[in-house]
């Protein structure tokens, strides 16, 4: 049987994240006024701290067996619940701006409207696939090589936080952006153990 060789002090980093997002669809075909540009089809990247995963469960279920109770597993994963992405605001807010008119696709501050609610000939003009994505959490290593990947699918944003901001403070400016999800996958990508002799 293998070990897994690690020094006792070794211990994950809180803010070795890195957050990779495709544009959502939607956001593709939108001319930006402010950035007099449209959204670039490339992922965009966000240095994030915190947790990089929500929680994870399989739960058990109580089975009557003669007059007790047995514990097995449900074979089912419960809804995932929202999850929360503490990141860094570039020093342009353009991170922020694109995940804010993002969110905006929902519910447009100016109208209180959406196009997913604008219905041609009885059938939604736009589904709501366009406005979700996939968007992809590496756990990086002391020289940024990524160890683990997190994948979340079908997702789209729920909300956006006031910025973590005071004078009295030095450091980033930060914000959380809310989302919801149908699927986690999760990949170990490099082996960090020494092999043992």
């Amino acid at each position: 049987m293998s070990t897994m060789n690690q020094a006792v002090l070794n211990r994950a980093r809180k803010d070795k994240f890195l957050f990779v997002l495709d544009i959502p669809n939607a956001l593709k075909n939108i001319e930006d006024p402010i950035l007099q540009a449209s959204y670039s089809a490339d992922p965009i990247e966000f240095t994030i701290v915190g947790s990089p995963v929500p929680k994870i469960a399989v739960p058990s279920k109580e089975v009557p067996f003669g007059g007790q109770v047995y514990h097995t597993s449900s074979l089912s994963r419960p809804t995932y619940g929202p999850f929360n992405v503490k990141f860094l605001l570039d020093n342009g807010y353009q991170n922020y701006w694109i995940l804010w008119n993002w969110l905006n696709l929902f519910n447009d501050n100016t109208t209180s409207t959406s196009q997913l609610t604008q219905v041609n000939k009885g059938y939604v003009s736009n589904p709501m696939s366009d406005f979700t994505s996939n968007f992809t959490i590496y756990t990086l290593d002391e020289f940024n090589n990524k160890l683990m990947s997190f994948t979340y699918t079908q997702a789209f944003i729920t909300g956006l936080s006031e910025f973590d901001f005071s004078y009295q403070e030095p450091g980033e400016i930060s914000c959380t952006a809310s989302f919801s999800f149908n699927q986690l996958q999760v990949q170990l990508m490099k082996n960090v153990n020494i092999p043992s002799c």
